[in-house]
């Protein structure tokens, strides 16, 4: 009884799976679980932080039932010696949703994580990806080449993506078509109405859109806002054997792939 799972409103049945674990729903509190066994901790929604690594201090990883872990303080996390880990569960739904909203030319890609990699793999379109390490000088060039017709976002949220899609961005694009499932914190909502409206962007599909200037954006008639759905494209269903297997993983420290790993034997003071 060393795992606890929570925010099980994606998981139905995984009693079945993982009998042995502590479940929780979004609005359960944690009363009498033995925090002090708690060894893994799988999340969709609730944040890990310092509230919850001071409340189980024998934790060793985080599952994210997720693609991104914005909800995962990671520094804090490392502090603690405590790894991450993502299931990635809707990769393919996410990149298959992007393909289907591209339009004829090149696709220029922000982003090389599990949803970026998989469109790279089932795009028909020529594409370029764009990630930290690409020179802002180079992006421009790319932005403003002739053949570049499609801009995607799949980006996670972090200090240097906040407002990263903005209008100094697209002002060398021309009648562009972009295509983001990143977070709405991403996008400069202005910049983008600014970007349409000077004919920058000719269109745009947009799975998580802010509040500020929503309206006037639909109002373009050129965005099309998808309510945070692009997840479900494919209607797939969690895959509750590959959790089982990631959490066994965990408590074996023999886990593939990890966000943050974990040193064993060490603490971070």
């Amino acid at each position: 009884m060393n795992t606890l799972i929570k925010d099980k409103s994606d998981l139905a049945d995984i009693e079945k799976f993982i009998p042995d674990a502590h479940i929780l729903g979004a609005m359960q509190k944690a009363d009498g679980i033995p925090a002090k066994e708690i060894k893994v901790i799988s999340t969709k929604f609730s944040k890990v932080g310092k509230t919850t690594l001071d409340r189980y201090p024998n934790l060793e990883w985080v599952v994210h039932r997720g693609h991104g872990v914005d909800s995962v303080n990671l520094k804090l996390c490392k502090k603690h010696n405590v790894g991450v880990v993502t299931t990635s569960p809707n990769t393919n739904g996410c990149a298959y949703w992007i393909k289907d909203k591209l339009e004829e030319g090149r696709a220029v890609i922000f982003g090389n994580g599990p949803i970026s990699k998989k469109v790279q793999e089932i795009c028909d379109n020529p594409f370029v990806v764009v990630d930290s390490k690409t020179d802002m000088k180079l992006i421009k060039e790319i932005m403003a080449n002739a053949d570049t017709r499609n801009i995607v976002a799949a980006v996670p949220l972090n200090v240097s993506t906040k407002n990263m899609f903005n209008e100094e961005l697209f002002e060398e694009c021309c009648w562009i078509n972009f295509v983001s499932i990143s977070r709405s914190e991403c996008h400069d909502n202005e910049g983008l109405l600014s970007a349409l409206l000077g004919g920058n962007i000719k269109s745009a599909h947009i799975d998580t859109l802010g509040t500020n200037k929503r309206e006037e954006l639909l109002d373009t008639g050129s965005v099309k806002y998808y309510n945070h759905t692009s997840w479900n494209f494919l209607g797939e269903k969690n895959d509750h054997e590959n959790l089982k297997k990631i959490i066994e993983n965990c408590l074996e420290n023999k886990v593939n792939n990890a966000i943050l790993e974990r040193q064993e034997n060490k603490w971070f003071q």
